[in-house]
């Protein structure tokens, strides 16, 4: 069974292929624009370095959000696509769980994005907790923890006592193969509204 990962929806691009549980595959790629031109090259390469033809393709599986409002459409499209095509089933997952380090911690865990925004996308990754939206200041209230993503090392370094930073700090479609994981419908997860005017920083 060859399984297909994709990922677009925070500032990387990545694409992974598995058969029977095992990796095969996986390109990443650090990029904040661009996700529409290069998840189909980098979609093909996977595919040809791991050996497998998009006919073998039995499942998918995709990051519906929270993130990008435009990668997670890609991702999303891209996948419905080839599903369309090859037959696979799909699985579409919180970006959270691309996120997610091998080996989990003691204690509490949460996954953190940066919306650009002033706030922050989270998800307790140690508990079922659905994603939300939130602050620093009211996530570092629930210290100590364990905190990955892009924002990780920012909260860190606010409370460094009892908050520690993990990698990674992008999700990667190849986090997603192996395990069991909580499979949302085939449609985007937004928590906030697109974001139409100038990106802060």
């Amino acid at each position: 069974m060859v399984e297909l990962a994709l990922d677009c929806a925070a500032n990387a691009c990545s694409v992974a292929v598995a058969r029977g549980g095992k990796l095969l595959a996986s390109h990443w790629r650090k990029i904040e624009r661009g996700h529409a031109e290069a998840a189909p090259v980098m979609l093909e390469r996977a595919m040809t370095d791991a050996g497998a033809a998009f006919p073998d393709i039995s499942r998918i599986i995709v990051t519906r959000g929270p993130g990008s409002f435009t990668g997670i459409r890609i991702a999303l499209a891209a996948a419905r696509g080839l599903a369309l095509v090859t037959g696979a089933g799909i699985a579409a997952v919180p970006t959270f769980e691309a996120l997610r380090p091998a080996a989990a911690p003691d204690g509490r865990l949460f996954a953190v994005l940066d919306t650009k925004r002033g706030s922050l996308y989270a998800a307790d990754l140690s508990g079922a907790v659905e994603p939300f939206v939130t602050t620093a200041e009211a996530l570092l209230a629930k210290a100590p923890f364990a905190v990955t993503g892009d924002a990780a090392a920012d909260l860190a370094a606010l409370a460094p006592r009892s908050i520690r930073a993990l990698a990674p700090a992008l999700p990667d479609a190849a986090r997603l193969f192996g395990r069991t994981l909580p499979v949302g419908p085939v449609s985007p997860l937004y928590l906030t509204p697109p974001h139409t005017g100038p990106v802060t920083r």
